[in-house]
């Protein structure tokens, strides 16, 4: 039998309760995400019974349910989001050498990069990450690329969250984004995340 990955359930801070965050981390860490066969394994986990499939621009659905899903990838490991409503998921390896002060702030979002601009020296890489998480994720739920949309500025958008994962392999930024839930707006701000445990799947 093939090894299978381990499943953890990431509790994202103020996101409604029907969405679930799941991180499969894979056996070989050198790799950009699970393995095929993992992935494979982790749907039939999280989803039995049902197939998920690719839809006509390359996003993956849920065959038979109004069940949404967004995956990502990271060094060793896997990130995957499932909600009853649109939803988009980003993972990212946290590289510490990474220059902030290189980046293009027109790629970025000149709001957004101004305010990493006015943080703390220390703590403008993981307020990078924290936004660039976000804008993947947002333009996943909107089914766009970076490609053919230039990343929004996102620290104004709300029904957003963002949580920390800490492994040997190194640090990573989760972010997701969703939509149509009913409800209070909960989304995070830039000075509200923090680092959020990881607990067992069970």
């Amino acid at each position: 039998m093939k090894d299978r990955p381990e499943l953890w359930h990431l509790k994202m801070p103020g996101a409604p309760e029907r969405i679930q965050t799941v991180i499969a981390i894979g056996k070989d860490a050198s790799r950009r995400g699970v393995a095929s066969h993992e992935l494979e394994w982790l749907f039939d986990n999280i989803l039995p019974g049902r197939a998920v499939v690719r839809n006509a621009d390359g996003r993956p659905v849920v065959r038979g349910s109004g069940l949404h899903i967004s995956i990502s990838h990271a060094n060793g490991l896997t990130a995957l989001v499932s909600a009853p409503f649109p939803v988009g998921i980003d993972v990212e390896w946290i590289d510490p050498e990474f220059d902030v002060s290189q980046f293009d702030p027109e790629l970025f979002g000149e709001q957004d990069f101004h305010l990493i601009e006015t943080c703390d020296r220390g703590s403008r890489c993981d307020h990078f990450y924290r936004l660039w998480t976000l804008k993947e994720a947002h333009l996943k739920l909107r089914g766009q690329n970076l490609l053919s949309h230039p990343l929004p500025n996102v620290s104004s958008v709300r029904d957003t969250s963002t949580a920390w994962i800490t492994r040997p392999t190194g640090r990573y930024c989760v972010g997701i984004s969703w939509r149509g839930h009913l409800g209070p707006n909960t989304g995070s701000s830039l000075g509200s995340w923090v680092h959020q445990p990881m607990s067992r799947e069970l």
